[in-house]
């Protein structure tokens, strides 16, 4: 891990993307938040960055779509994503769609950062 290593945040609940592009600055990395997954695709940045934190629950694209879009691409970016939501199924239909860690809110520091490590590890 270097301050190099770009992480990537999607959520469209701004307070909450700004706390995560904190949270994970203080564990060491460069991050990025977008207010959407279409603003993220849009962007071009996925082929540059190390690992995308994702809400599930979003106007337009949800964070499970966007993990099914990246798992699909070379070189594969590892996907970590969040729900406040406590549906039965998520987090299996996350891991179908290639995500690499699944979440629940509100996040713990250290299980995010183990997530990191793991899905940079990968």
């Amino acid at each position: 891990m270097t301050a190099e290593t770009l992480i990537s945040i999607v959520d469209d609940d701004t307070s909450l993307l700004n706390a995560l592009v904190r949270l994970v600055r203080s564990l060491g990395y460069k991050a990025q938040g977008f207010p959407s997954a279409e603003d993220f695709i849009a962007s071009d940045i996925a082929q540059d960055c190390s690992c995308v934190i994702t809400d599930i629950q979003m106007g337009g694209m949800s964070g499970i779509e966007l993990a099914g879009v990246l798992s699909g691409q070379k070189p594969r970016v590892p996907v970590i994503v969040i729900t406040a939501r406590p549906d039965e199924g998520l987090e299996e239909a996350a891991m179908a769609q290639g995500a690499t860690c699944f979440l629940r809110k509100p996040v713990e520091t250290n299980r995010l950062a183990q997530c990191l490590e793991h899905a940079i590890a990968a």
